[in-house]
C-alpha cells in the first residue's frame, strides 16, 4: 500500500544504532536533497573538468564530490589553476585530482597554488599529476609525479690544463624537460627539494689524464680514482654517476680534473656519443 511518511527527524528506538531499510525496498532520494556532514550527494560522485586557462576551483566543484579531477596543459603558455580556501564547503570529503593532458615546452609550466598564490606543486609533461586532499586545515599531497630532466652534450672540444680542475662550457641541448639547466652558468639548479640521479660522462684520447668530478652545492662530492702507467701516464675513470638528496635551489656542477701536471688535456665535445651529461630529479614533500 501506497503512503506519504512526512517526517523533520528519524532517530533509533535505543538512542543509538542503525537504521536498516528492508532489503525488498528502495530508498529514493531527490537530487541534491541527501546531505552528509552539510555537503549535498549528487549522483555521480566524482567532477571531471577540462580546462584550457587559468582556473580557480569553486565550492559548486567540490561540494557533494568525493573526488574532482582536472585536465589542464602548458602546451602554449603557463597554466595556473587555483586552489580554493582549506575551509570550503565539501573539500573535507574531496580529493583533488590535476593532471597534465599534454606535453609542455622547456618553457612553460602548469602550476597548482594555494589561494594565497603559494605554488603547492608543478608539472610539464602529459601525465604528470598531484594528487590532494585537506589534513589539519591544510593542503597535503597524497600522490604525484612531475617530469624533470635534462640531458645535454658538450659543444665543442674543452682544454683541461695540467693538473686543472675545470668546468667545461657550452653545451647543446639534447632533451630538456622543467626549466632545471642553468644554460648561463652551466649548471643543473634543484627546481624544489628533491632527488638527483645524474651521470657524467668524459670523453677524451687513450691516454688523456681527465676524470670527472661533481659538484652539489659548490662542494665536491665525487672525483675519480686514479692510476698511473709504465710511461708515467695518468689514467681516471670517464664517469660519474650519482644520486643525492638537495633542497630547493641546490647546483649540480660538472667538472673535468686533469691530472697530468706536464700539460693540458683536451675533453672531446660535439657529439651524442662524447661529452655530455643527463640528470632526472625527483620532487619530495
Amino acid at each position: 500500500m501506497a503512503g506519504t511518511l512526512k517526517l523533520t527527524d528519524i532517530a533509533h528506538s535505543s538512542g543509538a544504532g542503525t537504521i536498516t531499510v528492508d532489503s525488498l525496498a528502495t530508498l529514493s532520494v531527490s537530487t541534491g536533497k541527501l546531505l552528509v556532514g552539510g555537503s549535498a550527494i549528487e549522483a555521480g560522485s566524482s567532477n571531471i573538468l577540462r580546462k584550457t586557462t587559468d582556473y580557480t576551483i569553486l565550492e559548486a566543484d567540490v561540494s557533494g564530490k568525493s573526488e574532482l579531477v582536472i585536465a589542464a596543459n602548458a602546451a602554449s603558455s603557463n597554466r595556473t589553476i587555483t586552489l580554493p580556501a582549506v575551509a570550503t564547503t565539501g573539500l573535507a570529503n574531496c580529493i583533488v585530482t590535476i593532471i597534465c593532458d599534454a606535453d609542455a615546452t622547456s618553457t612553460y609550466e602548469l602550476k597548482i597554488q594555494d589561494i594565497g598564490t603559494t605554488e603547492v606543486w608543478t608539472g610539464f609533461q602529459k601525465g604528470d599529476f598531484v594528487r590532494l586532499v585537506v589534513s589539519n586545515s591544510a593542503w597535503l599531497v597524497v600522490d604525484h609525479k612531475e617530469t624533470m630532466f635534462s640531458s645535454r652534450m658538450l659543444t665543442s672540444d674543452f682544454s683541461i690544463a695540467a693538473s686543472a680542475q675545470t668546468k667545461p662550457t657550452g653545451y647543446t641541448n639534447v632533451t630538456d624537460i622543467g626549466k632545471v639547466w642553468d644554460n648561463i652558468n652551466n649548471k643543473l639548479v634543484s627546481p624544489f627539494a628533491g632527488i638527483w640521479d645524474v651521470n657524467w660522462r668524459l670523453s677524451a684520447a687513450t691516454d688523456n689524464g681527465n676524470a670527472p668530478v661533481l659538484f652539489v652545492g659548490g662542494t665536491r662530492v665525487y672525483t675519480a680514482q686514479w692510476s698511473v702507467d709504465a710511461v708515467g701516464y695518468n689514467y681516471g675513470q670517464n664517469m660519474a654517476s650519482l644520486r643525492v638528496k638537495v633542497a630547493a635551489s641546490t647546483d649540480i656542477e660538472f667538472y673535468s680534473h686533469n691530472g697530468y701536471s706536464g700539460g693540458a688535456y683536451v675533453v672531446y665535445g660535439n657529439g651524442t656519443d662524447e661529452t655530455g651529461f643527463d640528470g632526472k630529479f625527483v620532487r619530495t614533500y
